[in-house]
């Protein structure tokens, strides 16, 4: 595996083309039908200034021009979402169950393991790049940031690290990056993240544009970013309808069908975490993420581990130090050190609560949610 993960690793460069399947199967998306329940939608649509540059409405040609406007000058000025959405209220946990939408039984997605080889692509590398799978070099020492949040220097390829990644995509003409990871979906093809990484939320929110996942990104001892498993485009966007509607915080929950790559679907390719929902209080987590703001660079993959609390109202809250750019990471309950159970993910932090990220309860709301977004493959 590993050998042909090295073989197949993707520097991030303006010429790394992805070509998209012109074939899907029976059942593709078609996001503008989706209009009711629990989940708003729309087509991942282009920017003007990127459409016009786009020769053709395939999706190839689509992908064709994203990666042009993705460069890695481009994603490393990317900014992070609204900073991880702050408010300026500190929640009071309450007992238990408060507030929260809980099924008397726990629902609950297994773990799905990859079942193709990564993509074949050559690389495209500097003299000075070192492409070495099994150790990633530093690029600057960790920053201190608390006793339960570091950086775990997983190897490019480990389990959980090639189901987790950086997301970039244009919202109200700025360039922004958030965290997402892939969840099992019998569509194989759904990424997991916050819904303010795919819509504004409330009235004057907007659907993202341009908006593209890069599972286990990292970087090369040079500096330049990789894409170890490609970069991989959205072709329909997701978020809980009343976060599009009102910006509720219990509502902040988003998601993206990812297209074909070279005819394979992303979670045969990476595999994917499992999803849970309405699991038992204060289950031990651990939550990962690509946190952005001082003292991170955005650059590199973080780990807290935690236990989560009630903050009533569906909400629920960790100890957990990362920041800006770590929106959308996925919490994993029961986490092995390879696998576990999506269970919350960074939502947002506040102000007078320094050290405690906050997330949506994964109750009847959030698996309403899952259940009318999973079975969506992409549009041929």
């Amino acid at each position: 595996m590993l050998q042909n993960l090295r073989r197949g690793l993707i520097v991030i460069t303006a010429f790394s083309v992805a070509v998209a399947s012109a074939a899907g199967p029976a059942g593709a998306a078609d996001p503008s039908s989706a209009q009711t329940g629990s989940a708003a939608s729309a087509p991942a649509q282009l920017s003007p200034d990127v459409a016009r540059k786009a020769k053709g409405t395939d999706p190839a040609a689509r992908n064709r021009v994203l990666t042009e406007y993705w460069t890695p000058e481009r994603m490393r000025n990317a900014r992070p979402m609204e900073t991880v959405l702050r408010e300026t209220v500190k929640p009071t946990p309450l007992r238990a169950g408060t507030g929260i939408d809980r099924a008397q039984k726990p629902v609950i997605v297994p773990p799905a393991a990859p079942t193709v080889e990564p993509l074949a692509e050559a690389a495209t590398t500097t003299v000075n790049d070192v492409v070495a799978p099994n150790a990633i070099p530093p690029i600057e020492p960790p920053p201190v940031t608390g006793p339960n949040t570091y950086r775990p220097d997983y190897p490019t390829g480990h389990k959980v690290a090639r189901t987790m990644g950086k997301v970039f995509f244009t919202m109200g003409g700025q360039d922004a990056v958030c965290s997402a990871g892939v969840v099992t979906s019998p569509g194989k093809a759904l990424v997991w993240t916050a819904g303010h990484c795919v819509h504004g939320g409330g009235s004057g929110g907007a659907w993202a544009r341009n908006w593209i996942f890069v599972p286990n990104y990292t970087l090369l001892s040079s500096g330049n970013p990789v894409a170890p498993y490609g970069i991989w485009y959205a072709t329909a966007l997701f978020a809980d309808r009343a976060w599009v509607d009102h910006k509720t915080q219990h509502s902040d929950v988003g998601a993206a069908i990812m297209q074909f790559r070279a005819d394979k679907l992303i979670q045969n390719v990476v595999g994917a975490q499992g999803i849970a929902f309405s699991l038992p209080y204060y289950p031990a987590v651990t939550a990962f993420g690509y946190p952005a703001d001082a003292p991170f660079n955005g650059e590199l993959l973080w780990r807290a581990d935690s236990h989560s609390f009630d903050a009533g109202a569906s909400i629920i809250f960790m100890q957990n130090q990362m920041n800006g750019g770590s929106s959308g990471g996925y919490w994993l309950s029961g986490f092995n050190g390879e696998s576990g159970l999506v269970n919350g993910h960074n939502s947002f932090m506040v102000d007078n609560a320094k050290g405690l990220m906050f997330s949506p309860y994964y109750g009847l709301s959030t698996s309403a949610f899952y259940n009318e977004v999973k079975d969506y493959t992409p549009a041929s």
